[in-house]
């Protein structure tokens, strides 16, 4: 529920500052931005989501000039996603806003809440990693 109400607010705050960009979309973008070029299944793993899923989304973030595919030189049958110059300045916009959203979610938690918080999560998600396998 909490990732739900967090991409929804997100999605809301981007379109009121006329960014057509997703939750979903700004997670892939912050992936790409932190990392080197990957392939579609790479992302998908790092996301969690599946192949359907990840060809949607970079469908959309190449249409709006965001990312690139390009065929990987070690292997012809991949696509290499890495993110364009033109992003980066509706990312630095992004960040923004997920930082006031992230800071207004996080009131009244102490730093050894949210430390705790993390840590139960990352918990999850790893114990829910090795379900999935």
């Amino acid at each position: 529920m909490a990732s739900r109400l967090l991409s929804n607010i997100l999605a809301m705050r981007f379109q009121e500052a006329d960014i057509d960009m997703t939750a979903e979309q700004w997670g892939a973008i912050l992936v790409l931005l932190n990392g080197e070029a990957m392939t579609q299944g790479q992302l998908g793993e790092r996301l969690c989501l599946e192949k359907s899923s990840v060809s949607r989304l970079t469908d959309g973030l190449e249409r709006r000039g965001w990312i690139v595919r390009t065929q990987d030189p070690k292997d012809s049958r991949q696509k290499l996603v890495t993110p364009t110059p033109k992003v980066l300045d509706t990312a630095e916009h992004c960040a923004t806003i997920a930082r006031a959203v992230l800071e207004k979610a996080q009131l009244g938690m102490t730093a050894d809440d949210l430390s705790v918080c993390r840590s139960f999560l990352s918990r999850i998600i790893t114990n829910l990693r090795e379900l999935a396998r």
